[in-house]
C-alpha cells in the first residue's frame, strides 16, 4: 500500500517531489450540492470532501484545468449539457484519440471519479475481502490502459458508452457498479451514466428509438411520483442490458493511440450470433432493481 501511496493516480509514475492529493469530487461541488459530510465509499461510510488519491502537481492541475473545470461548468447549464450529449450520441469512433467533445469531458470526470473511488478505497480500507475487491479494479488491464490514454493526452479513459437522463426529482446520488464496470452520477435534475470502458457495446445495442423509448419511459415514471427513483430505474435497464451483451470488450493500443476493437466480428450473422437473450435480461433487470430496492408491479 505504501508504494501505491507514492505512485500518481493520474500517470502511474512514481511521485519523487512532494504529493499533492487529489479531490476525486471536487470541493466546489461538494459545496453546492451540500453533500461534502455524506457518502457510501465502497463498504464503509466516509465523507466525500476526504476522498482524496495522491498525484504529482503537473498531473493534478493539468487534469483539473483540461477536464474537470470544464466537466464543472458543463453541469452550470444542465438543459444544454442534455441537449449537447443526445446530439453526440449517434456516432461510434473506431478510432480512439483526443476529442474536445462535451461526452468526452464528462467521460473523462465519471471515469476518474470511478477509479478514484476504488483507489482510495484500496489504500484506505482496512477489511481484506474489500481490499481484493478494489485492488481487482485498480489491478485491471483497463485502468493500465486508462492511464496511458491520459498520458498520451487522449483524456482520462478509454471508449465508454454514456447516457444522460432528466427527472424533475432533484436529488444528488451517486452509485458505482463493479460488474459491469459502471458508474451513474445524478446532479440535481440530470442523470449521467457511463458504462466504463465498454468499447461502445451498450452504445452499439441501446441508442436510437429504443433508447428514446426508455427515455420516455423513466419520464412518464417520473411524472407518475416525483419520488420514485426513476434514475435508478434507467441505470437498472442500462445494467441488466451491458451484463447481457454476449461480447467482450477489446483494445488494441499503441504509443499514441488506441484502436477500439470492440464490434469487429468474423461471424457472418452477427446480429443473431449477439442477440440478447431476453429471459435473462429480464432476470438481470428484476436482480439489479432489488439491489437498488425498487420493485415493479
Amino acid at each position: 500500500m505504501e508504494d501505491l501511496r507514492r505512485t500518481c493516480f493520474f500517470c502511474a509514475e512514481r511521485i519523487e517531489e512532494k504529493k499533492t492529493l487529489e479531490h476525486i469530487i471536487p470541493n466546489s461541488l461538494l459545496g453546492k450540492l451540500s453533500i461534502k459530510e455524506k457518502t457510501i465509499t465502497g463498504q464503509k461510510e466516509t465523507q466525500y470532501s476526504r476522498v482524496k488519491v495522491p498525484a504529482h502537481s503537473t498531473c493534478n492541475s493539468g487534469f483539473g484545468s483540461d477536464f474537470e473545470n470544464r466537466a464543472l461548468e458543463l453541469l452550470e447549464d444542465p438543459d444544454l449539457l442534455y441537449e449537447s450529449i443526445t446530439n453526440e450520441e449517434g456516432g461510434i469512433a473506431m478510432m480512439y484519440g483526443p476529442d474536445e467533445s462535451d461526452t468526452a469531458i464528462i467521460t473523462t470526470w465519471l471515469s476518474k471519479i470511478y477509479y478514484g473511488l476504488f483507489y482510495y478505497d484500496l489504500i484506505s480500507t482496512q477489511d481484506d475481502d474489500w481490499r481484493n475487491i478494489c485492488s481487482s479494479v485498480i489491478a485491471n488491464d483497463n485502468f493500465e490502459y486508462v492511464r496511458r490514454s491520459y498520458k498520451n493526452g487522449h483524456g482520462f479513459q478509454l471508449p465508454s458508452s454514456l447516457y444522460v437522463f432528466k427527472t424533475n426529482n432533484l436529488d444528488t446520488d451517486l452509485t458505482t457498479f463493479i460488474e459491469p464496470s459502471s458508474i451513474m452520477l445524478k446532479v440535481g435534475a440530470i442523470t449521467l451514466i457511463l458504462c466504463i470502458s465498454d468499447g461502445y457495446l451498450t452504445k452499439n445495442y441501446l441508442n436510437g428509438d429504443t433508447l428514446e423509448r426508455l427515455r420516455k419511459n423513466i419520464q412518464t415514471e417520473d411524472e407518475t411520483n416525483i419520488n420514485f427513483p426513476s434514475h435508478k430505474m434507467a441505470f437498472a435497464e442500462i445494467l441488466a442490458l451491458r451484463s447481457c451483451i454476449p461480447k467482450t470488450p477489446k483494445f488494441v493500443t499503441s504509443d499514441n493511440q488506441v484502436i477500439n476493437m470492440s464490434l469487429s466480428t468474423m461471424v457472418s450473422n452477427p446480429d443473431k450470433y449477439y442477440q440478447i437473450n431476453d429471459d435473462r435480461y429480464k432476470e438481470a433487470r428484476i436482480e439489479i432493481l432489488g439491489k437498488f430496492g425498487i420493485k415493479l408491479g
